[in-house]
């Protein structure tokens, strides 16, 4: 991977992060990943193990073609709840997966 792509796919990260409001510290605690390797991703220094791409994407409710090349759904119909679940205290994160899951299970009941 060139260092432009590498620059690139750190100046998405960090616009994506910023957009949803997290620092680099909240963001690192959320996946597991020390806010200066966050930096280093951002500058373009360091780049993503999968395991750790795919929990990025899951947090910031992105695909990894959002990150790595750009492409992005803005008509996402859930844009509006995703925003809103992106501002809230992240003490509150583990509850509002499992009521999700939970609903999710529910609908995949439903005949």
């Amino acid at each position: 991977m060139t260092d432009a792509v590498k620059a690139q796919i750190g100046r998405r990260l960090r616009e994506k992060r910023e957009q949803t409001g997290y620092t680099r510290e909240q963001f690192g605690e959320l996946c597991s990943l020390s806010p200066r390797f966050i930096a280093n991703i951002e500058l373009g220094d360091s780049t993503f193990s999968l395991d750790s791409l795919m929990t990025v994407c899951k947090i910031l409710s992105c695909s990894s073609d959002d990150l790595l090349y750009g492409n992005s759904e803005s008509s996402d119909a859930w844009a509006e709840t995703a925003d809103k679940l992106r501002h809230l205290d992240i003490k509150y994160i583990p509850s509002v997966e499992k009521i999700i899951q939970g609903i999710l299970e529910a609908i995949a009941q439903t005949p």
